[in-house]
């Protein structure tokens, strides 16, 4: 890592709140303190996995659609009480408050909407093919629940990054010990929602406190862990979770491209990078950052990005309007992260770039104003570091294959955008870019679909859920042969050279012959098997 990525990590770290018996939560607004709490006991993190192994030998037991029933018993009362939830998440988030509806609250419903519809199918026993050499069985895949997950959630999206993993590992039938992050941990928001809706007592448990607790969570040796955060949090928790062989699941940090050929109309492919780049303040880690576009319209992309940019109410400008719901950008929400972007924005600035809009904030407000910038090169750290706020970079291009090379030049690998209204084009972009998700002529919206699996490449993490590949993460995946109790197993005891010579011939029809002459072969071989078996007991 460069020494200036280093003095960045030095700076988050120390940032974080102190392992000490209190943590404080407090209004990225005004700074203001909304409560605090301390950190759990050894015996209250021990007492929560026990309820936790006690809710599985329930959860495990239960149906797929009794488990769906019991999530849209969540759907109600998220339904019922959505703008309290969403005041909750722009209280401690101070994102805008459509970001705090359609980002987090949507995307838990719509999971259990994906669920409700498709778990029992997803998490069917699988029948598969049996190979011939294994005549007279039969062959499935068991879908079956692995004991306690435990999920680690990040602050950017503190509802939707709870309850997707939350209600995809209990329809997987698990039970969940639940962390929220210690910056925006909506304290008894989940708890209150369960007590609520009368959703199943102790399936979820909820655990609040920093990295010392996340630690000793994982000490307990949940059988699943997913955590979701930066790529060095997720590297430690692999590191501590290896000792125990637990499977982890990482969905980590970001570094997006959007590439842009010069085909596109300009108007909407500035609306997308907008959008893209500065939905929830630009803290996702699959915010548009990197923007690539075809030298042929550069200039003409970033005018029209400028003045679209200039034309949002966003925070640092127009004030608090989040009660309202007519706020475009609205505030940073971790201190640490609102100096990681000052430090990116200046190194540009002073190595050249040029900055369009925004670009500074007022004293030690975390309302960052949107800022584009231009005139970048691979020596500026805003190029190749995360930004994880609201900051556009736009860079040119001259060919399809310096652009699918631009684009791949990072260590990361989540998510991405094609803009060509030459669709063959765009999907052979689309496939050569190394990413998990890519979205063509739009931005975000694979993110969109609870169907579509998520996950990364690289050093964005590995591991996938949304979709059946979500309730599969969570499930102890079974393979199972039946047989009926009278199939002739050649290879078994005793040898022979006339089995030996059989079996052989066996391999040259069955991978070396087709047709008719195949079927045939076999038939015979399998004849002088049966024979031989009778005869030499086999």
């Amino acid at each position: 890592m460069p020494d200036a990525a280093l003095a960045t990590e030095k700076i988050r770290i120390e940032s974080i709140p102190a392992a000490t018996d209190e943590i404080v939560v407090r209004d990225p607004r005004s700074q203001k303190v909304l409560y605090s709490f301390k950190e759990p006991t050894d015996a209250e993190v021990s007492a929560a996995f026990a309820r936790a192994r006690a809710a599985f030998e329930k959860t495990r037991k239960m149906s797929v659609a009794a488990r769906v029933r019991e999530t849209l018993k969540l759907r109600d009362y998220i339904l019922k009480h959505k703008e309290k939830i969403v005041d909750r998440i722009v209280q401690e988030t101070g994102k805008a408050r459509v970001d705090a509806l359609m980002a987090d609250v949507a995307q838990a419903l719509a999971i259990i909407d994906l669920y409700s519809k498709s778990a029992e199918k997803y998490l069917a026993d699988e029948k598969v093919p049996t190979p011939i050499i294994l005549q007279g069985k039969k062959s499935y895949i068991h879908y079956e629940p692995m004991g306690i997950a435990l999920i680690i959630s990040p602050w950017n999206f503190p509802f939707n990054l709870a309850m997707v993993p939350i209600i995809t590992a209990f329809v997987a039938g698990n039970a969940i010990v639940f962390k929220p992050s210690e910056w925006t941990p909506l304290k008894g928001l989940i708890e209150e929602i369960v007590e609520g809706s009368g959703f199943m007592k102790d399936a979820i448990t909820v655990v609040y406190g920093g990295k010392d607790t996340g630690q000793r969570l994982i000490d307990e040796r949940p059988s699943k862990i997913l955590f979701t955060g930066s790529t060095r949090a997720g590297k430690q928790i692999m590191e501590q979770a290896a000792k125990y062989l637990i499977p982890v699941e990482l969905e980590l940090g970001g570094k997006d491209p959007m590439v842009v050929f010069e085909d596109v109309d300009i108007d909407r492919a500035a609306h997308g990078a907008m959008w893209g780049g500065l939905m929830n303040c630009g803290q996702t880690c699959t915010s548009i950052e990197r923007v690539l576009v075809h030298e042929r319209i550069h200039d003409d992309f970033v005018k029209a990005l400028a003045k679209k940019i200039e034309g949002l109410a966003h925070a640092a400008e127009h004030g608090d309007k989040h009660d309202a719901g007519d706020l475009d950008v609205g505030h940073m929400t971790a201190p640490f992260q609102v100096k990681k972007v000052e430090e990116l924005v200046e190194d540009a600035r002073a190595k050249g770039a040029t900055i369009h809009t925004g670009g500074k904030r007022e004293g030690d407000s975390h309302a960052y104003p949107p800022t584009l910038i231009s005139g970048v090169n691979a020596g500026m750290r805003v190029i190749s570091e995360e930004t994880f706020g609201p900051v556009i970079t736009v860079e040119k291009f001259k060919s399809e294959d310096e652009a699918v090379r631009m684009a791949n030049d990072s260590p990361y690998g989540l998510s991405a955008a094609v803009w060509s209204t030459d669709l063959t084009r765009a999907e052979r972009v689309a496939r050569n870019i190394e990413s998990g998700n890519v979205s063509i002529n739009n931005v975000l919206a694979t993110q969109g679909n609870a169907a579509l699996p998520f996950g990364g490449t690289k050093e964005s993490g590995f591991g996938r859920y949304f979709g059946p590949h979500g309730l599969h993460s969570f499930s102890h995946i079974k393979s199972v042969i039946v047989d009926g109790g009278k199939s002739i197993e050649p290879h078994w005891y005793p040898y022979s050279k006339e089995k030996y010579t059989l079996l052989s011939s066996l391999l040259d029809t069955l991978h070396g012959k087709t047709g008719l002459g195949k079927l045939l072969g076999l038939m015979s071989i399998d004849k002088k098997l049966r024979a031989l078996g009778k005869n030499k007991n086999a």
